[in-house]
C-alpha cells in the first residue's frame, strides 16, 4: 500500500503503529527500572550479611606500622598521609610533598605520592606498637584487589555523605565499626551527635565542639547533619587547623563539607577525591539478619537533606 495522508487506511496504520510503540514502552521501561532497582536492593541486602575478613585489619595495621618504622629507621619525619592504597604495591598520597622518602619508598617527581612493593615493606623491621600517627585512618572501600585507606583528619574538614539513606547508613556503620576494632585506632574517641550510627558516645553539638576545640586526644565526630549557623562554621574552622587530631563525618550533604561522597545502593561510592570504590567489600563486624534489617538507619533530618 502506498502511504498517503489522504487515505483512511494510512491513518489507521499510523495509529496502530503508535499504539504498538507505546505498549512496548509501557512494558519494557518499567521492567528495566524494576530490574535495576531489584539488583541494587539485593546488593544492599547481601552486603550487610558479609562478615569482615578478620585478617584485613591485620594487613592494614602491618602496612601502617611499616610506614612509621621505615621513617623512624631513616630519621625522616613522616609528612602525613591523606590516602593509602594497599595492594601488591602500597601507595601513599602524602599530606606534604617530599621527594626524599626513606627506603624502600620512591616518590613521584612532584613528591606527592610515595610507593613501595608490599614485599619490600614487609621486610622493614617494626618498632613499637600501633602508630598514633594513623589514629583516624580507616579503610573506606576497595578497588579491584586494593584497599583504600583515608586518614580522615588529614582531609582537614567535614566529610559528608549523600545518596539514599540506606546506602549512607551502610557505609557509615562500616566506618565507625572499624574505629572500634582497629588496633591503630584503639585510643581514638568516637562521639555522635544525632545518633546516626549508635556506636559512639552520644553528645550535644556544644559538647562535640568543645571536644574538638580541646583536641586532647585523636577523635572521630559523627553527626547526622552539620550543625546550622555559627556552630557549623566553628566546627569547620576547627577541623581545618593544621595539626588537628579530630575528623568529622556527616550523614547528610552540606555546603561546609570539604569532601562529599555519593553512596550508592549497588555497593559503591563515588567522589572526586577517591573515584569509584566498593564499600560493600568491607563487610560487617556483626552481619545483619535480613529479616530484621531496617531500610536505613540515618535519622529523618539527615534523610531529608539527601
Amino acid at each position: 500500500m502506498t502511504w498517503s495522508f489522504l487515505t483512511p487506511e494510512s491513518h489507521l496504520l499510523l495509529t496502530m503503529s503508535v499504539v504498538v510503540l507505546l505498549g512496548a514502552l509501557a512494558v519494557v521501561v518499567p521492567s528495566i527500572v524494576a530490574l535495576r532497582r531489584r539488583t541494587s536492593t539485593d546488593a544492599l541486602v547481601w552486603a550487610d550479611q558479609v562478615r569482615r575478613d578478620p585478617t584485613a585489619a591485620w594487613a592494614v595495621d602491618r602496612v601502617l606500622r611499616g610506614i612509621e618504622a621505615s621513617c623512624a629507621g631513616a630519621g625522616v619525619l613522616f609528612p602525613g598521609a591523606v590516602r593509602i592504597t594497599v595492594g601488591h604495591t602500597v601507595r601513599i598520597d602524602v599530606a606534604s610533598p617530599t621527594i626524599a622518602p626513606p627506603a624502600p619508598w620512591t616518590a613521584t617527581p612532584d613528591g606527592r605520592t610515595w610507593s613501595a612493593p608490599m614485599w619490600a615493606l614487609q621486610a622493614v623491621p617494626l618498632v613499637g606498637g600501633a602508630p598514633v600517627e594513623f589514629a583516624t585512618a580507616v579503610p573506606v572501600g576497595t578497588r579491584e584487589d586494593e584497599t583504600v585507606v583515608v586518614d580522615l583528619r588529614r582531609v582537614r574538614g567535614i566529610v559528608a555523605l549523600r545518596g539514599e539513606g540506606a546506602a549512607r547508613a551502610a557505609l557509615l556503620v562500616r566506618v565507625v565499626e572499624q574505629f572500634t576494632a582497629a588496633p591503630w585506632a584503639a585510643g581514638t574517641t568516637v562521639l555522635e551527635v544525632g545518633s546516626p550510627v549508635g556506636v559512639g558516645t552520644a553528645v550535644t553539638v556544644h559538647e562535640a565542639i568543645a571536644a574538638v576545640t580541646a583536641d586532647a586526644t585523636p577523635g572521630l565526630l559523627v553527626v547526622s547533619r552539620v550543625p546550622a549557623g555559627a556552630d557549623g562554621r566553628e566546627l569547620a574552622r576547627l577541623l581545618e587547623r593544621p595539626g588537628g587530631r579530630w575528623a568529622c563525618i556527616a550523614a547528610a550533604p552540606d555546603p561546609l563539607a570539604r569532601w562529599t561522597i555519593a553512596v550508592r545502593r549497588d555497593g559503591t561510592h563515588v567522589s572526586d577525591e577517591l573515584g569509584t570504590l566498593q564499600w560493600a567489600a568491607l563487610g560487617r563486624s556483626v552481619p545483619v539478619d535480613p529479616a530484621a534489617a531496617v531500610d536505613g538507619q540515618v535519622p529523618a533530618d539527615a534523610r531529608e537533606q539527601a
